[in-house]
């Protein structure tokens, strides 16, 4: 098996994980019901008693938490209390030593603060992915992220001090370029970022043709917020692009300390690698039941972080739908593994089929050699019901004869209506042509807004 952090830790299962969470679970819920009006207040409401807690099945009886809730509650201790960390905050204010923020792509961003304590924790968990991907103290590590106060940001660069790297912070808002020629004067083994941001950054250096970032010597990507770095296609393009680079995907969940979960060699989902610090639950969209982990699930992730001690979400609703294997991986590592298929809050109702923008990118991503897989959904209202036929754009690969791009149009929009069963209407552009958005945190943005 592949060398751990903290094996006792990553292969935690069975009754000695169900008795950690259910104690950790019942210490948290009785501090939060004891330090925060929040809570306290929330948990009356729904006839819920901490002390009383003592099974899972209780804890399915606990209320939700989502974003909508965590703004109002921070909206109100910023009047209230002088602080935008939220009602539910469940340390002294003074205790915090570090505050991130959400993108904020969807509304006013959401703040988390940091103890000494949770900061300890997410480095372990940092600590724990490096060591699995095969990261090593003193590695040259290149960090084109967004930092400032992204969740995301400063937070990945003190893991990788606290885990002994030699951390090359040049940051993603001095542009695709400016990076690539870093990466090209420091010779880094390890870049961090997101998918379409490292996929820009080979672009740019086509274009100037002042050097290739294949030969530079990067020997892995780490990268992290958007799908991307679970779609073959896009794993290939990449580790093509940087010389033959390994790529590993990593993510989170709301409120846990993260890291959680990071990919293998195998790209076959990513493992779960904090069991000890997190609390994940499934449940069927369809049904609203929570469904055990075991075999293979479909649904919607819910996170709970179990040692935070700065505002921490109890049964977070993420957003994400995703899909849950748990039978042994190739690469002999513990944790079971997850893959996410699209987020709640993206999906479309078109032609009363729920569709994920993920959906339409695979199959972009799968015309090879044709389509490069960036796309755009325009949207025409707010309301997620489109009626067909959907209108996006695609990007090419090069720049097609105006013959070549009518087949390769016909192709894509027949493959959609077979796969996903509603028409579009698709604008081709050739490559570096198509208008490209990119969030706060350097996300490449899916949809475009074509209303007030």
């Amino acid at each position: 098996m592949a060398s751990l952090w903290n094996e006792e830790a990553e292969c935690l299962s069975g009754d000695a994980l169900d008795a950690l969470h259910l104690a950790k679970l019942k210490k948290m819920l009785v501090r939060v019901n004891e330090m925060s009006p929040h809570y306290r207040e929330k948990f009356e409401r729904a006839g819920v008693n901490p002390y009383e807690f003592s099974s899972f099945e209780h804890y399915r009886r606990y209320p939700t938490f989502d974003k909508y809730e965590e703004r109002e509650s921070q909206a109100r201790s910023k009047a209230e209390l002088g602080h935008p960390l939220g009602r539910h905050i469940t340390c002294d204010i003074g205790d915090v030593n570090r505050m991130s923020a959400s993108s904020g792509t969807s509304g006013t961003p959401s703040f988390q603060g940091h103890t000494k304590n949770d900061r300890r924790i997410q480095n372990e968990n940092f600590a724990r992915m490096f060591k699995r991907i095969g990261v090593e103290p003193g590695d040259r590590v290149l960090f084109a992220g967004v930092m400032s106060m992204w969740v995301a940001g400063l937070p990945s660069v003190d893991g990788l001090l606290d885990y002994g790297a030699n951390v090359i912070p040049v940051g993603a808002l001095v542009g695709s370029m400016k990076v690539a020629e870093m990466a090209a004067l420091t010779r880094p083994q390890v870049v961090m970022s997101t998918p379409s941001f490292l996929r820009h950054m080979v672009k740019s250096a086509r274009q100037e043709e002042t050097f290739d970032l294949a030969d530079i010597g990067v020997e892995k990507l780490i990268v992290y917020g958007e799908p991307g770095g679970s779609v073959p296609e896009i794993i290939d393009e990449l580790s093509q692009g940087y010389g033959g680079a390994a790529v590993y995907d990593a993510m989170g969940g709301t409120s846990c300390m993260n890291p959680i979960f990071v990919s293998c060699e195998a790209h076959d989902g990513m493992h779960f690698i904090a069991p000890d610090h997190a609390y994940v639950e499934i449940r069927d969209l369809q049904s609203g039941e929570y469904l055990p982990i075991e075999g293979e699930l479909e649904g919607e992730a819910i996170y709970t972080g179990l040692d935070r001690e700065c505002g921490p979400l109890i049964r977070f609703c993420d957003g994400d739908k995703v899909r849950i294997t748990t039978d042994a991986c190739s690469c002999g590592r513990p944790g079971w593994r997850m893959k996410v298929i699209g987020r709640t809050d993206d999906m479309l109702l078109v032609k009363g089929v729920n569709v994920f923008p993920s959906a339409i990118q695979d199959i972009a991503v799968h015309q090879q050699n044709a389509l490069t897989g960036n796309i755009r959904i325009l949207k025409f209202a707010e309301s997620p019901t489109i009626e067909p036929p959907l209108q996006l754009w695609a990007e090419c690969v090069g720049a097609p004869s105006d013959a070549d791009k009518a087949t390769i149009k016909a192709k894509f929009e027949e493959e959609i209506q077979r796969a996903l069963r509603f028409k579009v209407e698709a604008t081709l552009f050739s490559e570096g042509k198509m208008e490209m958005e990119f969030g706060a945190t350097n996300k490449a943005k899916t949809f475009k807004k074509m209303y007030e």
